[in-house]
């Protein structure tokens, strides 16, 4: 696998990030590598030359994230549409989707440009939202999210799955998760911890209103539609923690496993449970 073209994305909003995404863009150039950077993340880097997304996507060989586990997710988007792998560099927290910190970046950089690298494949979910968006998909690789924006009142939400009613919840919403997104926003609403090696979704209620509602696991052939009934509040999509967009009364969510898979590089020797293990702080032994 070569990398020619190697688009870098930075958290913006972190000085620290900014300097090693220009460190990064340097050294990569340095080697006769082709960098590019969205026309956005160009202004906060002070680089001229930035491009529109159609620009960036095209020949795209490899993008670099460089942040914590939100922009890999941001990135990780940019990848799956142009079906190039992606790699991220931890400046973060809690770091469960990259592959190295910044003291080990141009060591790692080194090694994937030697081909010396683990590359994996996780499941997509692909959201297309019926009413106000022009039948555009989205794509999540950790959850669909479709809740509420008013603390005082509930949302009620219709559940359908492979054409035939499901459940109707009432709270605050319902969570559609990836075995990858199963560690985040899924987990703090109660939903289990899935290897990200495997393929299914993941339905988790948020407070639900029902003390028997708990998560269910549906077979990643599913397709799941979700209908908001004509109530006082007004839902909304959240894709990954990404993109807010309301749906109007009346709106249908369509979810299903997107038609291929996000490539991810991890370094060798990765394991999700020593990561799992040493994020959640298990206890030793005894």
């Amino acid at each position: 696998m070569e990398f020619k073209n190697v688009g870098i994305m930075p958290n913006i909003f972190k000085e620290e990030t900014i300097g090693a995404a220009l460190d990064l863009n340097r050294w990569l150039e340095a080697r006769g590598i082709s960098t590019r950077v969205l026309s956005d993340d160009a202004l906060a880097m002070g680089r001229s030359g930035g491009m529109d997304r159609e620009e960036f996507l095209r020949d795209l060989d490899l993008v670099v994230s460089l942040g914590g586990d939100g922009a890999m997710l941001r990135a990780a988007s940019l990848a799956y549409m142009a079906d190039a792998p992606v790699v991220g560099v931890n400046l973060g927290k809690m770091g469960f989707l990259t592959a190295m910190d910044l003291d080990h970046m141009y060591q790692g950089m080194e090694d994937i440009l030697s081909g010396h690298f683990l590359l994996q494949e996780r499941m997509m979910l692909e959201c297309w939202i019926r009413e106000g968006c022009g039948g555009i998909p989205h794509y999540a690789l950790n959850e669909v999210a479709v809740g509420k924006r008013e603390l005082q009142r509930m949302i009620r939400l219709e559940v359908d799955i492979n054409g035939s009613y499901f459940h109707f919840y009432a709270g605050d919403g319902v969570i559609f998760s990836t075995p990858t997104g199963s560690t985040a926003y899924s987990l703090s609403a109660g939903g289990p911890i899935v290897d990200p090696n495997l393929e299914c979704i993941i339905l988790t209620p948020i407070c639900s209103h029902s003390l028997m509602d708990r998560s269910v696991i549906v077979s990643p052939d599913s397709e799941i539609e979700v209908l908001a009934r004509r109530e006082k509040v007004m839902p909304s999509i959240s894709i990954d923690g990404r993109e807010e967009i309301e749906l109007t009364h009346g709106g249908k969510v369509l979810i299903r496993r997107a038609p291929r898979r996000l490539k991810i590089i991890k370094a060798y020797g990765y394991s999700f449970y020593s990561l799992l293990r040493d994020k959640f702080d298990f206890p030793e032994e005894k």
